[in-house]
């Protein structure tokens, strides 16, 4: 891929939201290149419209106007013209790291960095292998049969972080 190339391009992209009688505006003309490699921090009040933003970039909600390209495997893909089964596939390159973390209570550490993984098709012996791993990474290789209900904070958030990095994505949110 070209270095010129940014990897996800945000243009004029606008999101607002109808409460009763007024319309809010989460989001307005924004406008953002971003390039393999690069580390972006989104700061702003409480209600400014991080988590909206982050979550129009990989399309987990439809922006009311504007454009989101994502430059992979030497194409460029408009997520708003993709099928959801297209969308689908382009989000295994975008991972996501949830605010709230989105562990599956029902599943053990190793159960839950595995789910991608099996969504993806990977056998379940490499996947199992790949979750090891990444919880070895994140310092929770003593953990993976622990549910979320037995896991602190941090331990859930490195559960989220081993699970995010599972397929290797190109972007993670």
């Amino acid at each position: 891929m070209n270095q010129k190339q940014p990897i996800i391009q945000i243009k004029n992209l606008y999101k607002t939201y109808q409460m009763k009688s007024q319309t809010v505006e989460a989001l307005k003309d924004i406008n953002l290149d971003i390039y393999s490699g690069e580390i972006f921090g989104i700061i702003g009040l409480s209600g400014a419209g991080k988590s909206t933003l982050v979550r129009c970039i990989n399309f987990l909600e439809r922006p009311t106007e504007g454009t989101v390209l994502f430059h992979h495997d030497n194409k460029v893909d408009d997520l708003a013209a993709l099928s959801t089964k297209e969308l689908n596939k382009v989000r295994r390159d975008i991972s996501m790291i949830f605010q709230q973390f989105n562990l599956l209570m029902q599943r053990t550490a190793l159960e839950n960095v595995m789910f991608p993984l099996e969504l993806a098709k990977v056998n379940k012996k490499e996947a199992r292998k790949r979750a090891e791993e990444l919880l070895e990474l994140v310092g929770l290789g003593d953990r993976m049969n622990s549910y979320p209900s037995q896991l602190s904070g941090g331990q859930k958030q490195r559960v989220a972080i081993a699970r995010a990095l599972a397929t290797n994505p190109k972007v993670i949110l």
